[in-house]
C-alpha cells in the first residue's frame, strides 16, 4: 500500500476543497467503530504499539485533549509519512478509498451484489457526525436512490455546521453478510435520481437539477408533495452536479421531456448547453433548459463581498428560492412553462455578454424558430387552471387590467388584492396561497394615505403585518411618467434588486398619460419588459366619462389577458332589479364596489362572473353577493379582513374540493378535519404544526369555505362543510 501511494500522485478528489479533511474524518469515525480486536490488529498491521495507546485500543475517544492521539496521527507517526498519507493507508485497511465518497462511476462492473432473498431492510452504516477543521458537522439530510426491488442502493449523505455543507456517497455494500448503506467502501454508478420512476413512467417530463443542494431540497418538496402523482413530472439531478458529465448514465432519459435546471455559476449557466446537447444525443424527446437560477435554503444569492456583473444581475432578477415554495406542482409546472428552447437559450446567453459571437453569425438573425411536434410538447399544466387562486391569476405571463370610473374604489381594490399576495391570504374569495414580493407604484394619494389604507385594510388581521411588512413595498411618483426610458429602466432595475413578483401600477392615467388617452405601444414595450424580469403586472385604470369604458385605446383590453370591471355605488344604485342587500349597501356609508370579470385567459371560468363587496368606513371589505365561478369556494368567501354581514346567505357546503389547490400542509389539515370536527389545540397535536402556522391555515380554509368554525371560546371547533 505504501509503495503504491509513494509512486502515484495524491488522489484528485483529495486536492479539491475540505475533502482531504472529510475522508480523514470518515476514516477516525470508521476506526473507532471497530471492535476491540479489529483495531489492535489494525494497530498492529500499522507498527504500532498496542499497550501505548490502550485508548485507542479499548475503543475511548479517537482523540485526547491534547490532540495527538488520532490514529490518522499515530500512523503518520509510525509510518513516517504526511497526515494525508497516512489516511490513505488507514483508510484502505479499513476498506475505504477517498474516491468512493466524492465520485460516482460509469455503470457497469461496480453493480452492488445481489440481494438475499429474505433481505427487507437495508442497514445504514452513516455517521451522524464528522468533525473536520476542528468543527462538528451534522447529518442534515439524506437522499436515497432505489433499485426496481424498492430498496436503498445509494445515498447522498449532506452534512452541514449552519453555515459551511459537503456532500459524500454512500453506496450498498455487504457488511458482516448483512447488506448495509456504507460511504467511501464501493464505487456508486452515476445514476440519475428516480431512475426507477423514468423507466416506470415513460413520457413524464424530467427537472434534471444539477446543483446538488437545490436536487436535494426540491426533490423533499416533491415527495411531501407527491409531485409525480399530482403533475405527472418527476424531479431529478445527479450526484456531483456537473463533475458526473461524462460518467451519467443518460439513457434513462430517453423519451422523457427534459428541463435542464443548471446552477446558478457562471460555469453552470454556460455549462447547460452541453447538457442539454448530451441528453438530446441520448434521446431525450426534447431538451430545454430553464433560465433563471433556484435557490436553496441558507445559500447566499450573490457573494456581497464582490459587485454583481451585469449577466448576474439580470439572472438574480427572477430567482426563486425553494424555501418559498408551498405548492411544488404549480412551481414545477411553472418550470416546464418557462424553459427556453437550446437553440434560445445559446441567444439569451449571447445577449448576456456569456458567449462571443462568430463574425460569421454577427448578422445572423437573433433568434430562432422551430416547428414542434405535438407529442413533444410538454404538458404546461393547464390542470391548474381549475384551481381558482391569484397565484393562477396575477403571474408574469398575463396582464391584469382593472378600470371603474372615479370614486369607486379602484385603489382599495387594488391595494387589498396587493395585500392578499403579499400575506398569501385571500381577496374577494380567491386564495394567494403563498406570499409573494409585492411593488406598488403610486401616481396620486402618496404614501402617507397608502400606508394608512393599509393598515384600514390589516386592522381584523394582526397575524399578517410581518409578512406585509416583509413582501410589500410602495414607490409614490405624483407627476411621473414611467414611459419614459430613464424612469422605466430605473423601477425595473428596482424590481430585479428586491426580487418582486407583482408590479401595480396605480393609476394609468396618473403615470402613463400617453397610454391613457391615444396609443399604448409604449405601455406595452414596458410591461414585456417587465414580465421579462418575472414580474407580474396590475394597472389600475379610469373609465371614460359615462363610465361604460375606459378611456383610451380598445390596446389596453386586447392586449392585456385579464380584464375586470369595477362598479360603484352610483352604477349600482341606478340598476333596476337591484337586491335588497345592494340597495342596502348603497345607503350605508363607505364604499360599493362590484367586481365583474370581463376577460381571464389565466382562468377562463371566471369570465362574465361577479361579486359585490361593501367597505364601511374604516373598516374590512363585507361580502353582499355573487362570487367568482361556482369552484367550491363560499359565496361569502372574504379578504384579509371580515366576518360576514348578518344579511348573508350560508356557507355552501364544498362538493368536489381541488385537492391540488391545496399546500401539503393545508391538505393535511383538511384531511384530519374530514375524519371529525376537531378542537385547535387538537389539531396540533394530530398534524405537527406550530400554532401560529396552523392558525394562518385554519384561516384560509375557512376564508376558501371549506371549513367553518363553530362555538366559542374553548369550545370552538372547526369542521368541513
Amino acid at each position: 500500500m505504501l509503495a503504491g501511494i509513494d509512486g502515484s500522485n495524491l488522489p484528485s478528489v483529495l486536492t479539491a476543497d475540505s475533502n482531504a479533511e472529510v475522508f480523514s474524518s470518515l476514516v477516525e469515525w470508521e476506526f473507532a467503530k471497530l471492535a476491540a480486536d479489529r483495531r489492535e490488529r489494525l494497530l498492529t498491521a500499522l507498527g504500532i504499539d498496542v499497550d501505548r495507546h490502550l485508548l485507542l485500543r479499548r475503543g475511548g475517544n479517537p482523540k485526547s485533549n491534547k490532540g495527538d492521539e488520532s490514529i490518522i496521527s499515530l500512523a503518520s507517526s509510525s509510518l513516517n509519512r504526511g497526515p494525508l498519507e497516512a489516511a490513505q493507508v488507514v483508510g484502505g485497511l479499513l476498506g475505504l478509498k477517498p474516491e468512493y465518497c466524492f465520485r460516482t462511476f460509469p455503470a457497469g462492473s461496480n453493480t452492488p451484489p445481489p440481494l438475499p432473498t429474505r433481505t427487507s431492510i437495508i442497514e445504514e452504516y452513516i455517521p451522524k457526525q464528522l468533525n473536520v477543521r476542528g468543527r462538528s458537522y451534522q447529518l442534515e439530510d439524506v437522499d436515497y436512490l432505489h433499485d426496481f426491488r424498492g430498496f436503498k442502493e445509494q445515498a447522498v449523505c449532506r452534512y452541514t455546521n449552519g453555515n459551511d455543507d459537503f456532500f459524500v456517497l454512500a453506496s450498498r455494500v455487504e457488511r458482516d453478510g448483512e447488506p448495509a448503506l456504507r460511504i467511501g467502501a464501493a464505487p456508486a454508478s452515476a445514476w440519475l435520481y428516480s431512475r426507477t420512476k423514468m423507466a416506470r413512467y415513460r413520457k413524464a417530463p424530467v427537472l434534471l437539477c444539477l446543483d446538488m443542494r437545490v436536487a436535494m431540497h426540491f426533490r423533499e418538496k416533491a415527495r411531501e408533495g407527491r409531485l409525480l402523482e399530482r403533475a405527472g413530472i418527476i424531479a431529478s439531478g445527479c450526484f456531483g452536479g456537473a463533475t458526473a458529465f461524462d460518467a451519467l448514465h443518460y439513457k434513462d432519459l430517453a423519451g422523457h421531456p427534459v428541463v435542464i435546471i443548471p446552477d446558478s455559476t457562471r460555469e453552470g449557466v454556460k455549462g447547460a448547453e452541453d447538457w442539454a446537447k448530451r441528453c438530446v444525443r441520448e434521446g431525450a424527446a426534447n431538451v430545454r433548459v430553464y433560465p433563471w437560477p433556484i435557490i436553496a435554503p441558507g445559500v447566499p444569492a450573490i457573494d456581497e463581498s464582490c459587485p454583481p456583473e451585469s449577466w448576474e444581475k439580470e439572472l438574480w432578477g427572477r430567482a426563486v428560492y425553494l424555501d418559498r415554495i408551498e405548492l411544488p406542482s404549480k412551481f414545477a409546472r411553472d418550470v416546464c412553462h418557462e424553459a427556453i428552447p437550446l437553440a434560445d437559450y445559446r441567444c439569451r446567453m449571447k445577449s448576456m455578454g456569456l458567449v462571443s459571437v462568430p463574425a460569421e453569425e454577427s448578422n445572423a438573425r437573433d433568434f430562432s424558430m422551430e416547428f414542434t411536434r405535438f407529442d413533444n410538447i410538454v404538458d404546461e399544466g393547464r390542470g391548474d387552471v381549475r384551481a381558482l387562486t391569484l397565484g393562477v391569476l396575477i403571474t408574469h405571463r398575463y396582464t391584469t387590467l382593472i378600470w371603474a370610473p372615479t370614486n369607486v374604489g379602484k385603489s382599495f381594490v387594488a391595494i387589498q388584492l396587493s395585500l392578499a399576495l403579499a400575506t398569501g391570504g385571500t381577496a374577494f374569495g380567491l386564495p394567494a396561497m403563498s406570499p409573494r414580493r409585492v411593488c406598488y407604484l403610486d401616481g396620486e394619494a402618496g404614501e402617507g394615505d397608502f400606508k394608512a389604507r393599509c393598515e384600514q385594510l390589516l386592522q381584523e388581521n394582526s397575524d399578517d403585518r410581518e409578512n406585509v411588512g416583509q413582501n410589500l413595498r410602495v414607490l409614490s411618483l405624483p407627476g411621473s411618467n414611467i414611459l419614459e426610458e430613464a424612469t422605466g429602466q430605473t423601477i425595473i432595475e428596482q424590481l430585479r434588486n428586491v426580487k418582486a413578483d407583482v408590479l401595480v401600477i396605480d393609476n394609468l392615467l396618473a403615470l402613463a398619460p400617453s397610454a391613457a388617452k391615444s396609443n399604448a405601444d409604449g405601455l406595452f414595450k414596458f410591461v414585456r419588459e417587465v414580465q421579462r424580469a418575472g414580474v407580474a403586472v396590475v394597472i389600475v385604470h379610469h373609465s371614460g366619462k359615462d363610465g361604460t369604458n375606459f378611456k383610451g385605446p380598445s390596446d389596453l383590453a386586447s392586449l392585456s389577458q385579464n380584464v375586470i370591471r369595477l362598479e360603484g355605488r352610483d352604477q349600482l344604485a341606478s340598476q333596476e332589479g337591484r337586491s335588497a342587500e345592494v340597495d342596502e349597501a348603497c345607503r350605508a356609508s363607505g364604499l360599493v364596489v362590484r367586481l365583474f370579470v370581463e376577460k381571464c385567459k389565466a382562468l377562463p371560468q371566471l369570465e362574465q362572473t361577479a361579486c359585490t363587496y361593501h367597505l364601511p368606513v374604516g373598516g374590512g371589505w363585507r361580502h353582499i353577493e355573487g362570487f367568482l365561478a361556482d369552484v367550491g369556494q363560499s359565496p361569502m368567501s372574504e379578504g384579509l379582513s371580515s366576518e360576514p354581514m348578518a344579511m348573508e346567505s350560508p356557507v355552501v357546503p364544498t362538493r368536489d374540493v381541488d385537492m391540488s389547490s391545496l399546500s401539503p400542509d393545508e391538505e393535511k389539515v383538511f384531511n384530519e378535519l374530514k375524519k371529525q370536527k376537531s378542537r385547535r389545540s387538537e389539531l396540533e397535536k394530530r398534524t405537527s404544526l406550530k400554532a401560529d402556522k396552523l392558525g394562518g391555515i385554519l384561516r384560509k380554509l375557512k376564508n376558501r369555505g371549506l371549513i367553518v368554525k363553530e362555538g366559542n371560546g374553548k369550545a370552538t371547533y372547526y369542521r368541513c362543510v
